[in-house]
């Protein structure tokens, strides 16, 4: 039997060939790491390496952080620098309110940063407002004027803020911005201003939590892993593992599995609840290896409404 041929004329075939591309350039440009499953940001914060079941993929099967078995336990390291007991946190890895930050032996000998505590005081007023600028820590301007205050907006990301708000951009997460006169929407200087190092390096402050395997979690559940919004769930005496089948079937591979101190977990296998003060009202499954996801549960999955 003759086969059919194609009729479609060029001009057919360009479009339907453009219509292609455009589909594929506007799939990459959807993809939102927030959404992805894992503790994304953390994963970043740790500079781990994404991999991929495919190349293309949005969403990482789970994360190389295989560097940092090699960092030692008696340094501090920011910004791939190191630092000894006892050294300050130099000017290049510094932002504005790392003040006094020096590297310690903190806890069960593990170094990291301690800084002093800042806290800024700043009176309200119903028509004034602070101007920061990127070289303090606290602002040192305070303007008190209704109408400079109305006519300075600035229009990031869909949401409008005005003369003295702070806001970072999501093209640029870690460069810090001041909406002030004269903003175009640019990510430029005197606006904007990349960070010396990100503010929620996990090293900087936690080294030990990460040498110990344990794993962040969110203080809200509806606050996905940023800005600093999690604590830690460390490994108990009275830890368990809910395993998904019996344990003389149990396979560990080990380019899969999740650590949790001293306990690995195959993906889809959760630790069990209420084993700690820590541990009450927070689910955590292997979900991204090789850290737990965890997620702080609401009153009413906990059942306490």
């Amino acid at each position: 039997m003759a086969r059919r041929g194609d009729s479609r004329s060029p001009l057919q075939k360009c479009i339907i060939s453009t219509l292609l591309v455009a589909v594929h350039v506007v799939g990459q440009e959807i993809c939102d790491k927030a959404k992805c499953p894992g503790p994304v940001t953390y994963y970043q914060d740790l500079n781990c390496t994404p991999v991929y079941n495919n190349s293309g993929d949005c969403c990482a099967r789970e994360y190389n952080c295989s560097h940092l078995k090699e960092l030692s336990k008696d340094k501090c390291y920011v910004n791939d620098n190191e630092y000894d007991i006892g050294e300050y946190l130099r000017d290049e890895d510094k932002n504005p309110c790392d003040i006094g930050c020096t590297c310690m032996s903190i806890n069960n000998g593990t170094a990291s940063f301690s800084c002093a505590l800042v806290s800024c005081f700043l009176p309200g007023s119903q028509y004034c407002f602070y101007r920061n600028n990127h070289d303090d820590c606290c602002p040192t301007s305070y303007v008190c004027s209704e109408e400079e205050r109305k006519n300075t907006t600035c229009e990031v990301d869909g949401k409008t803020y005005r003369d003295g708000d702070y806001f970072r951009p999501k093209s640029d997460p870690d460069t810090d911005c001041y909406c002030m006169p004269g903003y175009t929407g640019e990510i430029v200087e005197p606006f904007c201003r990349k960070l010396k190092r990100p503010y929620c390096s996990p090293l900087f402050k936690h080294a030990e939590k990460v040498r110990k395997n344990c794993a962040p979690v969110p203080y809200n559940s509806r606050i996905p892993l940023k800005y600093c919004s999690y604590g830690y769930r460390c490994q108990n005496a009275n830890d368990t593992v809910i395993r998904k089948h019996d344990d003389s079937s149990i396979v560990f591979k080990e380019e899969i599995i999740c650590q949790f101190g001293d306990l690995v977990l195959n993906i889809g296998e959760e630790l069990a609840q209420g084993t700690g003060i820590d541990s009450i009202c927070v689910k955590c499954v292997c979900e991204v290896p090789p850290f737990l996801t965890c997620k702080r549960l609401s009153d009413s999955e906990c059942g306490l409404e």
